[in-house]
């Protein structure tokens, strides 16, 4: 399948980059209307806007400063990252794209949602404005109708400001996580640069949907020297992507990180538009952009959503920015920035240089201007007033939205034709029906992908060489490298990519090769795939599912041997499966994948050339049901993955002592059986626990907790865990070995155990 031979390239040469333009814009409002680029009411929708924004940073401020107060005795708590001075970004990406395309934003990114919010309801028709409203019987013309949706807009961005179960993420999100998937925004992210990935997996979903959308993401200055920033770039630069990805990159420079000044200071160029010249020819069409001027912006992000669209993204701009207040409004700012610098920033504010250009251009008087900035400033106001008389959220439901608890069960019409570009072939079975480990990945992951086009898959070289365990051999081949792609050793990436991917319609698997390397995707992982769902109202669905493996045994040494998995079960919101027989791993996979919820699917590397009996029929295996792998009365011995078959060998030597102990296979830690151990350990009296990592901190403790509190009564003795030393995996044979729990050491436990 390879479309390149990479043949040497050390011929002498100069390698040359192109030009970046800076500030290229040089119209005027009146001569963008006298040309019919807009129209005199875009200009006024365009300042209302900038108003409506600065009028809700100016609500926080006041409240802040007690100028303000929506209710007797109203405390604003939460965070204050302000972005006045920065409105013409916001107003003019917003005012450049569809009403359905996708943005993810900054913890800084108050403006983002209010602009992206007004400029996606302003594109609504009568109906999707009542479907919006969640009123299919409202009643009035469509003006009347965008009116009381904006104004619901501005309440609902205040509520979740304030924690409100009426806000935008029923107050789970706050300021800083703040997401209308309705309105095509995926979420503002309290994590510098975090969503970046996100927004490159988005702009990929949206081109393999074929829905002519794209994404923007909106990144601080920060940002951009944080390293998953620099992931995503290289990821939606890919040569392999035939078509650009829909993908354009917003940096808001602003100056200043928290107090670090980009220039001259923790950067070593003039300008963060130089970086495009790092990811491809076309150095993503990169551009320096007078982010202080909203006709510019909006320029400039008009022809990159136009290159985005006709697949020749990425695309890079830079708008050059201020924020008027420090990081936060605890920030006096006055350590790092002179009172010369700021004067000179304000005197080019974008609400009153755009004002200037209105009035000029004849659309607006400046009585007029006045009279829109102080009602947008009442309808904020009133805004907070109706939000602060609003009711809390319950504390009752304070698990609501974690799970979606979900599954695809049909696959929408136009998914489920999918057309293969070559051979699929089947695992052969033996003469007892059984495959390999390995083949029923393959084979369940083959079977999803026949029946929902929207299930890609993508890791490290699993695609031409079928993986590090040849796990997915023969899937390229019959899907082709639109559904299976390798993807770049930025294993961040890889997580944040699907996270995205997923959160607009796709369902992707990823591949991370090692658990151990599931430390570098901790971010997406944890506080991305983890949280979005909950963070944001319960309203997302995140249908993705990361496989990766587990090793011991192998004389891989510390980094490629740990058995990570309790690090993965630290993060509600996601499912965690360790499936220990090739039945299980085939439909516990396909289980995964029509599963709504992200899924940490966890195999271990010397299960992969074990055998077992797998039907050729259709067959899932639910979440949260345990298997009792043998039945006893003496002793309850809980195990997973590899480990049950350790588990298995000792209770057959214990049997021939007389011992007969019950073997139980959770298959999935999270959803856990508890209340299959529990009826065991009723039964038994007795509970060793067992598994591969160091005993500190490892699942079993949490098994042992659980077992404690539910059968305390039954207990003969106290519960047992064989574990790992507390040590990394070494690679001596001799001291992996010993590191190791075996069946020699679960039958010692247990005689202990049984003494007790």
């Amino acid at each position: 399948m390879r479309e390149l031979d990479v043949m040497p390239r050390c011929e002498p040469e100069t390698l040359r980059f192109g030009e970046i333009p800076k500030c290229r814009y040089s119209g005027t409002l009146r001569a963008e209307i006298e040309a019919g680029r807009i129209t005199p009411q875009a200009a006024r929708e365009m300042l209302e806007t900038m108003f409506l924004v600065r009028a809700f940073e100016a609500l926080i401020v006041d409240m802040k400063n007690n100028k303000f107060s929506p209710a007797p005795g109203f405390k604003f708590i939460g965070a204050s990252h302000l972005s006045i001075g920065q409105e013409a970004v916001a107003v003019g990406v917003m005012a450049a794209t569809r009403g359905d395309d996708y943005i993810t934003s900054t913890h800084r990114g108050h403006g983002h949602s209010i602009a992206k919010g007004v400029y996606a309801l302003r594109a609504m028709d009568a109906e999707q404005l009542k479907n919006w409203l969640g009123d299919p019987n409202a009643q009035g013309t469509r003006e009347e109708l965008l009116q009381r949706a904006l104004k619901t807009h501005l309440y609902k961005t205040v509520a979740e400001l304030f924690g409100k179960e009426d806000g935008y993420c029923r107050g789970r999100g706050g300021g800083m996580h703040i997401a209308d998937f309705h309105l095509g925004h995926l979420g503002a992210n309290a994590i510098v640069g975090g969503s970046s990935a996100i927004a490159a997996g988005a702009a990929l979903a949206a081109q393999r949907l074929g829905e002519g959308k794209i994404c923007v993401g909106i990144v601080g200055d920060g940002a951009t020297n944080n390293g998953i920033f620099h992931e995503a770039c290289n990821f939606a630069a890919q040569d392999q992507f035939k078509k650009g990805i829909p993908l354009l990159f917003v940096i808001e420079n602003n100056q200043y990180g928290m107090t670090g000044q980009q220039a001259g200071e923790v950067t070593g160029v003039d300008y963060l538009a130089r970086r495009g010249a790092a990811y491809n020819k076309e150095m993503m069409h990169a551009e320096v952009v007078d982010g202080m001027n909203v006709l510019a912006v909006w320029d400039a992000v008009l022809r990159g959503a136009a290159l985005c669209r006709s697949d020749q993204g990425p695309v890079l701009l830079e708008a050059l920015c201020y924020r008027y207040y420090g990081h936060s409004l605890s920030d006096n700012r006055t350590t790092y920035r002179t009172p010369e610098e700021e004067e000179a920033w304000r005197n080019n504010d974008p609400i009153a240089r755009f004002s200037r250009e209105v009035v000029a251009a004849g659309v607006m008087t400046q009585a007029e201007v006045a009279a829109m900035e102080q009602a947008c400033t009442d309808a904020m106001r009133q805004a907070a007033i109706d939000a602060a008389a609003s009711a809390d959220p319950d504390p009752a439901q304070i698990e609501e939205g974690l799970f979606s608890n979900t599954m695809c069960d049909e696959v929408p019409a136009r998914f489920k034709h999918t057309k293969l570009v070559g051979e699929l072939r089947r695992a052969r079975r033996d003469g007892q029906g059984r495959i390999l480990y390995r083949h029923a990945i393959a084979e369940a992951l083959a079977e999803e992908m026949l029946r929902d086009e929207r299930v890609i898959f993508y890791g490290e070289d699993v695609a031409d060489y079928g993986g590090a365990f040849q796990a997915t051999v023969g899937l390229l081949a019959a899907f082709g490298r639109d559904r299976v792609f390798n993807a770049p050793i930025s294993e961040a990436c890889i997580v944040g990519t699907a996270v995205g991917a997923a959160m607009v319609g796709l369902r992707p698997v990823c591949e991370i090769m090692y658990i151990d390397f599931m430390g570098l995707t901790m971010d997406q992982t944890g506080n991305q795939a983890a949280k979005v769902r909950y963070m944001f109202g319960g309203k997302a669905l995140v249908p993705m599912v990361v496989r990766t493996t587990v090793g011991g045994g192998k004389g891989y040494a510390g980094q490629h041997s740990q058995s990570l998995e309790a690090m993965c079960t630290m993060f509600p919101g996601l499912k965690v499966v360790m499936p220990s027989t090739a039945y299980d791993a085939k439909g516990l996979l396909k289980t995964a994948i029509r599963d709504n919820d992200p899924v940490i699917f966890i195999e271990h590397q010397l299960l992969y050339t074990e055998r077992g009996v797998v039907p050729e029929e259709e067959y899932l295996v639910p979440f949260g049901q345990a298997a009792i792998r043998r039945e006893g009365k003496d002793l309850t011995i809980v195990a997973y993955s590899r480990m049950v078959d350790v588990a298995l060998e000792a209770a057959e030597m214990l049997a021939a002592e007389g011992i007969q102990a019950e073997v139980i296979d959770p298959r999935t830690l999270i959803p856990f059986d508890y209340d299959a151990v529990t009826a065991s350990v009723e039964k038994t009296g007795r509970a060793l626990l067992l598994c591969q990592a160091p005993e500190t901190g490892c699942f079993a403790e949490h098994i042992a907790y659980q077992t404690q509190k539910r059968a305390w009564k039954s207990l003969k003795a106290p519960v047992r865990i064989v574990a790992a030393y507390n040590v990394p995996p070494p690679m001596s044979a001799v001291l992996e070995m010993e590191n190791l729990p075996d069946a020699a050491k679960v039958v010692r436990n247990a005689r202990e155990l049984l003494a007790e």
